[in-house]
């Protein structure tokens, strides 16, 4: 179900068990929600796994609830788990098995981006012993190119393909492309990856930014688990 307060991406996994969440900037405004809120809301009963982000590398494969302290995403194969992450303008991105219930979602800011996290996610998959051609990807909404602006200072760690440059000295980063370009090298197949195009900073009455809000800003949550 989508609608003003969240977005469903349960339907677009082939394993029928899998149940992905995005929750909006009204989901917040009803009474200064929590994600263990937002995942009684939309049906998710177990147990949340909760990263202490720090626009990192470092994932965990767990089999625990709770908080995982210094990291920015995490995957299971306990059903009675649920992933979670909170964002502001970074990718949330989700991993989800097209056979078993396997899952995961991680934050990736342009930091993670080029530090490798979704390296790190592949072999987090891998020496788990499953296999990455059975894993289908959403990436959910976040900054965009129209809007994701950098300056000289940081420009070289981008890949030059995803770049573009302003008439005013700035660039502009298509972060998605990358991922999925990274992805795509990495063995995920193109095909099981999925780009949400909504930018979280142009769209204000739905999404949070940090960006455009600096600290007078909230968090949208991202859950991935199964019914």
């Amino acid at each position: 179900m989508n609608n003003t307060k969240w977005i469903s991406f349960s339907s677009k996994f082939s394993n029928p068990n899998i149940y992905a969440y995005f929750s909006k900037k009204h989901f917040l405004k009803l009474k200064n929600n929590s994600r263990n809120d937002f995942a009684n809301l939309v049906g998710l009963k177990g147990k949340l796994i909760i990263p202490k982000q720090i626009h990192s590398n470092k994932l965990f494969f767990s089999q625990f609830e709770g908080d995982k302290n210094n990291c920015d995403g995490t995957f299971t194969d306990n059903k009675n788990l649920i992933c979670s992450i909170q964002v502001a303008d970074c990718m949330p991105i989700y991993f989800a098995n097209k056979f078993l219930n396997v899952y995961g979602i991680i934050h990736v800011g342009w930091r993670g981006l080029v530090n490798n996290i979704i390296l790190n996610s592949r072999d987090l998959i891998i020496k788990n012993n499953y296999s990455i051609e059975d894993f289908e990807i959403i990436i959910g909404p976040s900054i965009q190119r129209c809007c994701f602006e950098v300056q000289l200072d940081i420009i070289d760690k981008f890949n030059k393909k995803f770049v573009v440059k302003k008439s005013n000295g700035g660039f502009f980063v298509d972060l998605q492309s990358n991922a999925l370009s990274e992805l795509h090298n990495l063995g995920f197949k193109k095909q099981n990856i999925i780009i949400e195009n909504e930018c979280t900073f142009c769209n204000s009455d739905y999404y949070f930014s940090f960006r455009r809000n600096k600290n007078h800003n909230g968090r949208m949550y991202g859950l991935i688990g199964v019914f």
